[in-house]
Protein backbone atom coordinates (compact mmCIF):
# COMPACT_ATOMS: atom_id res chain seq x y z
CA UNK A 1 0.00 0.00 0.00
CA UNK A 2 3.13 2.41 0.82
CA UNK A 3 4.30 1.80 -2.66
CA UNK A 4 1.06 2.80 -4.54
CA UNK A 5 0.68 5.80 -2.36
CA UNK A 6 4.54 6.69 -3.11
CA UNK A 7 4.02 6.11 -6.80
CA UNK A 8 0.93 8.09 -7.00
CA UNK A 9 2.85 11.05 -5.42
CA UNK A 10 5.74 10.78 -7.30
CA UNK A 11 3.65 10.59 -10.30
CA UNK A 12 1.34 13.74 -9.15
CA UNK A 13 4.70 15.72 -8.65
CA UNK A 14 6.58 14.84 -12.05
CA UNK A 15 3.12 16.18 -13.57
CA UNK A 16 2.62 19.26 -11.80
CA UNK A 17 6.41 20.17 -11.92
CA UNK A 18 6.60 19.78 -16.23
CA UNK A 19 3.01 21.63 -16.51
CA UNK A 20 3.71 25.26 -17.94
CA UNK A 21 1.89 27.97 -16.15
CA UNK A 22 -0.33 30.27 -18.86
CA UNK A 23 0.73 33.25 -16.41
CA UNK A 24 4.11 32.94 -17.10
CA UNK A 25 6.06 35.22 -19.43
CA UNK A 26 6.98 34.49 -22.82
CA UNK A 27 10.52 33.33 -22.04
CA UNK A 28 11.66 32.40 -25.69
CA UNK A 29 12.56 35.13 -27.63
CA UNK A 30 9.87 36.13 -30.13
CA UNK A 31 10.59 37.36 -33.44
CA UNK A 32 9.38 41.02 -33.68
CA UNK A 33 8.10 42.40 -36.97
CA UNK A 34 8.95 46.13 -38.37
CA UNK A 35 6.34 46.40 -41.03
CA UNK A 36 5.34 49.11 -42.32
CA UNK A 37 5.51 52.75 -41.03
CA UNK A 38 3.24 55.53 -40.93
CA UNK A 39 4.76 58.24 -43.46
CA UNK A 40 5.10 61.86 -42.38
CA UNK A 41 6.25 64.64 -43.99
CA UNK A 42 8.84 67.49 -42.75
CA UNK A 43 6.46 68.83 -40.53
CA UNK A 44 4.85 66.06 -39.32
CA UNK A 45 1.96 65.91 -41.62
CA UNK A 46 0.73 62.37 -42.28
CA UNK A 47 1.22 61.29 -46.27
CA UNK A 48 -0.06 57.66 -45.88
CA UNK A 49 -1.17 55.28 -42.78
CA UNK A 50 0.22 52.22 -43.23
CA UNK A 51 1.20 51.09 -40.16
CA UNK A 52 -2.08 51.79 -37.52
CA UNK A 53 0.04 50.22 -34.76
CA UNK A 54 2.77 52.67 -34.83
CA UNK A 55 2.46 55.67 -32.61
CA UNK A 56 0.45 54.69 -30.24
CA UNK A 57 0.39 53.98 -26.42
CA UNK A 58 -1.20 51.28 -26.16
CA UNK A 59 1.25 48.30 -26.32
CA UNK A 60 1.25 45.39 -25.10
CA UNK A 61 5.24 44.40 -24.62
CA UNK A 62 7.04 40.96 -24.65
CA UNK A 63 9.91 40.12 -22.27
CA UNK A 64 12.36 41.18 -24.82
CA UNK A 65 11.10 44.70 -25.49
CA UNK A 66 10.57 44.90 -21.80
CA UNK A 67 14.10 44.17 -21.21
CA UNK A 68 15.14 47.72 -23.53
CA UNK A 69 14.35 49.60 -19.89
CA UNK A 70 15.81 49.43 -16.50
CA UNK A 71 12.48 48.99 -14.98
CA UNK A 72 8.79 48.84 -15.55
CA UNK A 73 5.83 50.30 -14.13
CA UNK A 74 1.87 49.84 -14.00
CA UNK A 75 -0.32 49.84 -17.28
CA UNK A 76 -3.51 49.67 -15.73
CA UNK A 77 -3.88 53.12 -15.22
CA UNK A 78 -6.77 55.65 -16.28
CA UNK A 79 -6.26 56.51 -20.29
CA UNK A 80 -4.51 59.82 -20.88
CA UNK A 81 -4.07 61.79 -24.12
CA UNK A 82 -0.80 61.77 -24.84
CA UNK A 83 0.48 61.56 -28.30
CA UNK A 84 3.69 61.19 -29.64
CA UNK A 85 4.98 61.42 -33.73
CA UNK A 86 8.50 61.19 -35.48
CA UNK A 87 8.88 63.03 -38.80
CA UNK A 88 9.88 62.97 -41.45
CA UNK A 89 9.78 59.23 -42.00
CA UNK A 90 11.06 57.71 -43.97
CA UNK A 91 14.63 60.30 -42.64
CA UNK A 92 18.21 60.82 -44.93
CA UNK A 93 18.72 62.61 -40.89
CA UNK A 94 17.32 64.42 -38.51
CA UNK A 95 13.69 63.29 -36.92
CA UNK A 96 12.17 65.18 -34.36
CA UNK A 97 10.22 62.72 -32.09
CA UNK A 98 7.52 65.00 -30.94
CA UNK A 99 5.39 64.13 -28.06
CA UNK A 100 2.11 66.26 -26.35
CA UNK A 101 2.02 65.55 -22.74
CA UNK A 102 1.77 67.44 -19.54
CA UNK A 103 5.30 68.90 -18.78
CA UNK A 104 5.47 67.13 -15.40
CA UNK A 105 5.44 63.71 -17.95
CA UNK A 106 9.41 61.87 -18.55
CA UNK A 107 9.71 60.17 -21.85
CA UNK A 108 12.16 57.36 -21.85
CA UNK A 109 12.98 56.07 -25.56
CA UNK A 110 15.14 53.14 -27.32
CA UNK A 111 15.76 53.06 -30.77
CA UNK A 112 16.82 49.53 -31.74
CA UNK A 113 17.73 47.86 -35.07
CA UNK A 114 15.95 44.98 -36.25
CA UNK A 115 17.47 42.17 -33.39
CA UNK A 116 17.21 45.05 -31.34
CA UNK A 117 20.34 46.06 -30.51
CA UNK A 118 20.70 49.57 -29.29
CA UNK A 119 21.30 52.48 -31.21
CA UNK A 120 20.10 55.14 -29.26
CA UNK A 121 19.00 55.65 -25.36
CA UNK A 122 17.70 58.40 -23.01
CA UNK A 123 15.83 57.96 -20.34
CA UNK A 124 14.70 61.35 -18.93
CA UNK A 125 12.97 63.59 -21.82
CA UNK A 126 10.62 66.32 -20.67
CA UNK A 127 10.84 68.30 -24.11
CA UNK A 128 7.90 68.56 -26.35
CA UNK A 129 10.06 68.00 -29.31
CA UNK A 130 13.33 65.63 -29.61
CA UNK A 131 15.37 65.85 -32.63
CA UNK A 132 17.45 62.61 -32.91
CA UNK A 133 20.11 62.12 -35.93
CA UNK A 134 18.88 58.59 -37.34
CA UNK A 135 22.08 59.07 -40.10
CA UNK A 136 24.88 58.64 -37.20
CA UNK A 137 23.47 55.24 -36.95
CA UNK A 138 25.22 54.56 -40.00
CA UNK A 139 22.39 52.35 -40.93
CA UNK A 140 19.72 52.44 -44.02
CA UNK A 141 16.95 49.97 -42.95
CA UNK A 142 14.32 50.43 -40.91
CA UNK A 143 14.42 50.25 -36.84
CA UNK A 144 12.19 50.72 -33.98
CA UNK A 145 11.36 53.95 -31.47
CA UNK A 146 10.20 52.31 -27.99
CA UNK A 147 8.95 54.69 -25.60
CA UNK A 148 7.22 55.07 -22.48
CA UNK A 149 5.36 57.89 -20.76
CA UNK A 150 6.25 57.84 -17.33
CA UNK A 151 4.00 59.52 -14.86
CA UNK A 152 3.96 59.37 -11.56
CA UNK A 153 3.86 54.79 -11.31
CA UNK A 154 2.28 54.76 -14.32
CA UNK A 155 3.83 54.17 -17.83
CA UNK A 156 2.29 54.24 -21.12
CA UNK A 157 4.22 52.15 -24.08
CA UNK A 158 4.25 52.17 -27.14
CA UNK A 159 6.49 51.98 -30.66
CA UNK A 160 6.94 53.29 -34.28
CA UNK A 161 9.29 52.43 -36.56
CA UNK A 162 11.31 54.96 -38.80
CA UNK A 163 12.70 54.38 -42.44
CA UNK A 164 16.44 55.87 -42.69
CA UNK A 165 17.51 56.03 -46.34
CA UNK A 166 20.80 57.18 -47.71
Amino acid sequence: MKKVILIVILGFTFFSCNQNDPGDLVKTPEKISFSGILVRDERGLPLSEVDPDDWNIKDTWVEQEMSLFGSNLKTNCPATDYEIIGYPNPTRGQTAIHVYKPDSVRLAIRIVDKNLKTLFAKDSLYSKINLVDFSAFGITDTVRVYYKFINGGCEFRGHGDVVIRK
